[in-house]
């Protein structure tokens, strides 16, 4: 099972988008891997993002978990990544049937799955908006920040559960107006 949600990092001044691909693998002993030239802050969102799952009241894959930070041709750092590897595994795990597609997903997990104000969101606001998608998905403190930038709904999630529900349809994400 094999799902890619889209993220994105700043290099230097610039924002550069990242794919985060989440394989599960029934073969194999139970493991949970980063790659993609993953610093320590981005290591440690595997138990970030395992703790907010399962208290989150979802299933967390006792299998084989490869996360792809892609490209991998620079290092990933922070905890912004939280939020799409919880994600992918939940689309690559069957938990959540959606396309994201047009979507770009950035926060920092607590352990009890609310989301974080994270760093950097100015520019990877940018960058949805540069590279076309639609929505841009991020901790509730930063949707003031990234409103900023036009022609792009910014979505404020208050948490995993909130993030999960709306995605099954659950409950109503409101954008926040561009100021």
């Amino acid at each position: 099972m094999l799902a890619k949600v889209t993220s994105g990092a700043t290099v230097g001044l610039d924002p550069v988008p990242v794919d985060v691909e989440v394989s599960i693998e029934s073969s194999g002993f139970p493991a949970f891997n980063i790659v993609g030239l993953p610093q320590k802050g981005v290591e440690e969102a595997k138990e970030r993002s395992r703790a907010a799952l399962k208290n989150s009241s979802c299933d967390f894959p006792q299998r084989r978990i490869t996360v792809n930070l892609a490209p991998a041709d620079f290092p990933k750092e922070g905890s912004s990544f939280d939020l799409p590897i919880a994600l992918g595994i939940l689309l690559a795990n069957k938990e959540i049937l959606a396309d994201v597609s047009d979507s770009i997903f950035i926060g920092q997990l607590s352990l009890d799955g609310t989301l974080r104000s994270t760093p950097g969101v100015l520019p990877l606001s940018f960058l949805a908006r540069e590279k076309g998608f639609k929505k841009i998905f991020l901790p509730k403190d930063n949707a003031a920040e990234a409103s900023i930038i036009p022609d792009i709904q910014v979505m404020p999630v208050e948490s995993l559960k909130d993030l999960i529900m709306y995605l099954r349809g659950e409950k109503e994400i409101t954008p926040v107006a561009h100021t």
